[in-house]
């Protein structure tokens, strides 16, 4: 199926370019950053380099363990992160080892233990599970065995030989949340990460004003450690050829117009050409009745309510108004004391909802999250 919504894809339409230069910067051992909006495709741009390099890599996501509004769960972070890294390095041994979706990655992890015992040696690996599991099933403080686990990935490739493997962590900026049991969570990875001769570590997030922050400024220990790589939406030209290949597969006859009725609609979101493209496959109704009524979809819908939720009153008063203006305005424009607004454009650059160009005019990121609040 070429339209797929909702889902990373391991074969993203239109990123050769930035999957090759991934795959290179991989083979160097160069820490990578990724950094864009939600639904630009950035989780299918990392899992297609991964599978692409012939490296073995290891893949979790942060934001799987969030639990409520500020909550963390790091026990199982922490076991999840044990557990997929040793399951790489150890499948790349020639050994088979089983992750079941569904179960508790602290369930798993006990169960990996048994493995570990029986067929290897590795005395470092099983003290640190060992340890691992004792606590975090009694909700223990895991600070030393965090900063164990962090050497994991380095001496299991030593002790299996592997020249390079690849840890990635996506949407890394949530681990901000588990500073509460890991004090000092940042500085733990970096003074570990940068003496790893064979792990190349590639981190991703969409909340792109956070993420700037802690890679790109002097006070945070992430400091100019990893090389950024914007993702940015399809180009007009891409997001045509998407389209038009797109329904050429699925025997639609959809007319360039139409077409470019469609890319004026959504710009360059590859989950929304996907979305668009899946209506009228399915729904076989009028390209411009799916496009005037694409703001209404219970799937869009959906989608952006669960991000507004995490603004405060203010900065979605402050991004209604400026979908008022058309998705763009200066802050004097909005209506709005100008503290109040200072603080909601704050929040909305933090989460990625908005970007300041020049001439201090600030601008929505999301061509269809400011149809949805217009509509």
């Amino acid at each position: 199926m070429w339209f797929v919504y909702g889902k990373p894809t391991n074969n993203p339409f239109g990123r050769e370019k930035e999957i090759e230069s991934l795959i290179r910067l991989y083979k160097l051992g160069q820490p990578v950053g990724l950094i864009g909006p939600r639904r630009i495709g950035k989780t299918s741009l990392l899992l297609a380099s991964l599978e692409q390099s012939s490296i073995p890599f290891s893949l979790i996501s942060a934001e799987e363990f969030i639990r409520g509004e500020k909550g963390f769960d790091f026990a199982e972070f922490l076991s999840a992160y044990i557990t997929t890294v040793t399951a790489t390095i150890y499948s790349k041994a020639g050994y088979k080892v089983i992750l079941e979706k569904g179960k508790s990655y602290l369930k798993q992890l006990r169960d990996l233990l048994g493995q570990i015992k029986v067929t290897f040696n590795v005395p470092e690996l099983y003290s640190v599970i060992e340890l691992t599991l004792d606590k975090a099933e009694k909700r223990k403080n895991l600070k030393n065995e965090f900063r164990e686990a962090m050497d994991l990935p380095q001496i299991l490739a030593e002790k299996f030989g592997l020249e390079k493997i690849v840890i990635g962590i996506d949407e890394f900026q949530y681990l901000r949340l588990a500073k509460q049991s890991i004090p000092g969570i940042y500085h733990v990875m970096r003074s570990k990460w940068q003496f790893h001769k064979n792990v190349t570590y590639v981190i991703s997030g969409s909340l792109i004003g956070m993420m700037m922050e802690l890679l790109n400024s002097r006070e945070q220990p992430f400091y100019q450690f990893f090389y950024l790589m914007k993702v940015n939406p399809f180009d007009r030209k891409t997001s045509i050829d998407f389209l038009r290949k797109g329904f050429e597969l699925n025997g639609l006859k959809i007319s360039e117009g139409e077409i470019e009725l469609i890319v004026n609609q959504v710009d360059g979101f590859p989950a929304w050409l996907n979305l668009v493209g899946i209506k009228i496959i399915t729904e076989r109704r009028s390209v411009r009745e799916i496009i005037d009524s694409l703001a209404r979809d219970v799937n869009l819908v959906t989608a952006l309510e669960n991000d507004l939720k995490k603004l405060s009153s203010t900065a979605r008063a402050v991004l209604k108004s400026l979908a008022k203006l058309g998705g763009a305005g200066r802050p004097k424009d909005l209506g709005m004391d100008l503290l109040s607004v200072n603080r909601g454009l704050k929040q909305l650059i933090n989460y990625g909802f908005v970007d300041k160009e020049e001439r201090g005019i600030y601008r929505i990121i999301d061509p269809m999250l400011t149809k949805y609040l217009m509509s």
